[in-house]
């Protein structure tokens, strides 16, 4: 830049530099925000424009402006004697550093060389504003990586302002603002503009939006759509217009303790026994059921194994000798009946077959029969023999060291023979809901607990919830039979390789419900990349759209419903895990004050729009580097359609005017001038309130 060039540029001189902030003096000709010269008139003072100082040849710092006053000052005169003057306006520009430009290479975030006093203030050419607001992938990544259009800036006559597509799309993006800002326009903007990069280039793109409003089937239409949005079900669930279930069988045990609210104590591992059953019943060919029988046999045995080991560690517990006899008790019965089972199956061990006299030795060691105890009890010849004998908890712990190794043996013989597989409550195996509230299952799951002769009181509870929830309509959405399995139900969410897009409208759900349906949702997509061999977890990565995210994400707080919970934790996974995995989220909601802070501070960018509640703001400015919270101080005035753009996918801070998308969201803002006039639509109280009774919207 020639020196003729400098001077037309600058505008002032630097006065105060405190770590990255800049206090910049204007020149006292400096008369008008805006400064003229060769082929430009450009702002000088205006809130967000950017300023440059020479700090070394061919290298300027950059500082975004974040403020600007003027006070009064006395000046001294010609010969520097201090006689009576005029005052005269001392105009001061407030700066934030930003980065630096090198001449011939893209924009570097950071400072390296700061201005010192006195160094000059230069405004920006349009090739130095281009190369501010334009990302320009590095050499490395050139091959790898392009500039995606965010939007145009409104200070530099419509300069575009893009951003590292990689960064963007493959990393948390935050996009909040109240109402009527330009969320949804936004949203659906980046998304539109994705696609038209580069001529379409990302054919293999996932973006799956959960559409809590119905408002992205208008932006993202369907070819040939079976539906329409208005003629949507309550209730209901439409992917690409088409209806959607999210059966229970694909909920892991914790959704299920969570969904049927499970007490701890007696009712989840009954739960648990009960699922795994219907799982096994499903999966197992019906040759091999009696080994399948076999192998639970075989489980109920080695938990009294277990249980009896732990009596025999225990040397100053109270009852022990009486519990120990009673876990003998069951485990001969259990083994009884193994032996039963396993005829014309499987031969069992002569350990096993002499599990009764193994047990009957114990006996013979002082380990008596519960109804010698209770005897004794009401004899009150109590003292003294409650507690084992060194010599009988060795000769338990041996019979217990000897067993467990024999009846594993024998687990994995039955498991092989019938070809089982390994079952859980987890399993995702599909089943018919209304199988959870089948009595005989109950039954089945309660024998496992002999001892404990109150468990049908603890369970009755969790029994009447079950079918609570099995019948209320709210929940069809996980409860009504379907068809469906573990890869159908995939390949419909994340869609056949040419489908770009996918809307999942939830905007028929019921408040509670909403949050269930999201955390399974959620955690199903993330499981299914982390499933996934390393080589194809970061193959044709998803990206998931949380639109209105404060009614399912919000903080964590002691009195929460389940689906809130489930679902901030399996959002929190996503967030802090998903890269690892091919998963980015955008999270779009106008109460950012209402979103776990764990799942914001992952955002590595944010667009946000206008936000005029100070809780808002200060809850957003926590969140954000300590560089950029100034520029939120211009939140509360922001146009509709602006925002402000920050973070790692963007050279600089930037305001941003975003593109209106076309086609648009169904979210326009009511007109009631318009809307009230003679000629104007009405409102049809009669037809909604049919279509409400009749289940249709």
């Amino acid at each position: 830049m020639s020196d003729i060039n400098r001077n037309e540029r600058q505008i002032g001189r630097v006065v105060s530099v405190s770590n990255y902030r800049v206090a910049v003096l204007l020149d006292t000709d400096i008369h008008s925000q805006v400064r003229s010269h060769p082929h430009r008139i450009t702002l000088v003072t205006q809130i967000g424009g950017y300023i440059l100082f020479p700090v070394s040849p061919g290298e300027f710092a950059v500082g975004i402006v974040v403020g600007a006053y003027e006070n009064e000052a006395v000046e001294p005169d010609l010969e520097d004697k201090m006689t009576l003057q005029l005052l005269s306006a001392r105009r001061t520009l407030r700066l934030n550093l930003v980065g630096q430009l090198v001449e011939r290479q893209p924009f570097i975030p950071g400072i390296s060389v700061y201005p010192t006093l006195d160094t000059p203030a230069m405004l920006p050419n349009d090739e130095q504003i281009h190369q501010i607001l334009q990302y320009s992938p590095s050499a490395q990544n050139k091959e790898e990586d392009i500039a995606l259009i965010a939007g145009t800036s409104p200070i530099y006559a419509r300069e575009p302002v893009t951003a590292s597509f990689n960064d963007l799309l493959g990393r948390p993006l935050g996009i909040v603002g109240n109402t009527g800002s330009g969320k949804s326009y936004s949203v659906a903007s980046l998304i539109q503009e994705t696609f038209r990069t580069d001529n379409n280039a990302a054919k293999l793109a996932k973006v799956i939006i959960l559409d809590i409003n119905g408002e992205y089937s208008h932006a993202f239409p369907v070819p040939n759509a079976s539906s329409s949005q208005s003629n949507r079900h309550l209730n209901k669930v439409y992917v690409n217009d088409k209806p959607f279930q999210l059966p229970l069988w694909i909920f892991n045990l914790i959704e299920l303790i969570a969904f049927f609210e499970a007490s701890q104590a007696s009712q989840v591992p009954v739960l648990e026994r009960v699922v795994s059953l219907i799982r096994e019943r499903k999966v197992d060919p019906n040759a091999s059921k009696p080994l399948r029988d076999i192998v639970n046999l075989v489980d109920h045995c080695r938990d009294y194994l277990g249980s009896l080991a732990v009596y025999a560690a225990e040397t100053n517990g109270s009852a022990v000798s009486d519990n120990a006899a009673e876990v003998c008790e069951y485990l001969r019965q259990y083994g009884e009946d193994l032996i039963k089972r396993s005829k014309g199956q499987i031969e069992m061990p002569k350990e096993i077959v002499e599990l009764n006299h193994r047990l009957s030795e114990l006996n013979g060691k002082g380990l008596l029969t519960r109804q010698q105890y209770r005897k004794m009890r009401t004899e009150k010849n109590w003292d003294g023999f409650n507690r084992m004998q060194p010599v009988l908890a060795s000769a338990a712990q041996a019979l217990v060291d000897e067993l467990e190794p024999i009846f594993e043996e024998v687990r994995n013989l039955a498991i092989s023979k019938g070809g089982l597989k390994e079952v859980t409550a987890d399993s995702p195996i599909p089943y018919d809901a209304q199988e959870l509230d089948r009595d005989a299952l109950y039954r089945i799951a309660v024998a496992r607990f002999r001892g404990q002769e109150r468990i049908q009181e603890y369970i009755a509870t969790l029994r009447l919830r079950v079918h609570r929830q099995l019948s209320d309509k709210r929940w069809a959405v996980f409860t009504d039979p379907t068809e469906s399995s573990l890869s159908a139900l995939l390949e419909s969410i994340c869609g056949v390789s040419d489908q770009q897009i996918t809307v999942v409208d939830c905007s028929m759900l019921a408040n509670d419900v909403l949050p269930f349906f999201c955390a399974i949702f959620g955690r199903l997509i993330l499981e299914l990349r982390e499933h996934a061999s390393p080589d194809q977890r970061i193959a044709q990565p998803y990206v998931l759209v949380l639109e209105e995210a404060h009614n399912y994400l919000k903080p964590k707080i002691q009195e929460e419903s389940f689906g809130v919970r489930l679902s901030r934790e399996a959002f929190e996974r996503i967030a802090k895990e998903g890269r690892k995995f091919g998963m980015s989220l955008i999270i779009a909601s106008q109460r950012p004050s209402d979103i776990s802070a764990t799942i914001l501070s992952q955002c590595a960018n944010f667009l946000v729009h206008r936000i005029q509640n100070p809780e808002d703001i200060d809850y957003f400015k926590k969140i954000l580097p300590t560089g950029s919270r100034d520029m939120l101080d211009q939140l509360p005035i922001l146009a509709p359609g602006d925002g402000l753009l920050l973070g790692s996918a963007v050279n600089v801070p930037a305001r941003v005017k975003i593109k209106k998308p076309a086609p648009t969201p169904s979210s326009e803002t009511p007109k009631p001038w318009k809307a009230w006039q003679k000629n104007a639509p009405k409102f049809d109280i009669k037809k909604t309130a049919d279509s409400w009774c009749n289940g249709k919207t």
